[in-house]
């Protein structure tokens, strides 16, 4: 095989071994996040309210009343996606 071929084979298996580190990576984020937030309801009602996010989740509580679009003084699964979603385009991931 010419070098060129070699060189464009190597090239592509590292591309995909990043691309398997990263989507391994975002899943063990993802994972390490729910944990977080299973955690963090001390109450076990599957909402984070303020006291809550106060005690284990010190950026959420910052940001809680951005966060609780419904005002409804709890954080929802919901809620929570939205407001990650907001975050990522931001940041642009």
């Amino acid at each position: 095989m010419p070098k060129l071929t070699y060189l464009l084979a190597a090239t592509l298996i590292v591309a995909s071994m990043s691309s398997f580190a990263q989507s391994d990576r975002a899943a063990q984020a993802k994972q390490d996040l729910q944990a977080r937030l299973k955690a963090a309801d001390t109450n076990g009602d599957g909402f984070i309210d303020r006291q809550e996010a106060e005690a284990g989740l010190p950026r959420i509580a910052k940001n809680f009343d951005k966060i609780d679009t419904n005002q409804d003084g709890k954080l929802s699964a919901d809620e929570l996606r939205q407001a990650a979603g907001a975050a990522r385009q931001r940041f642009g991931r």
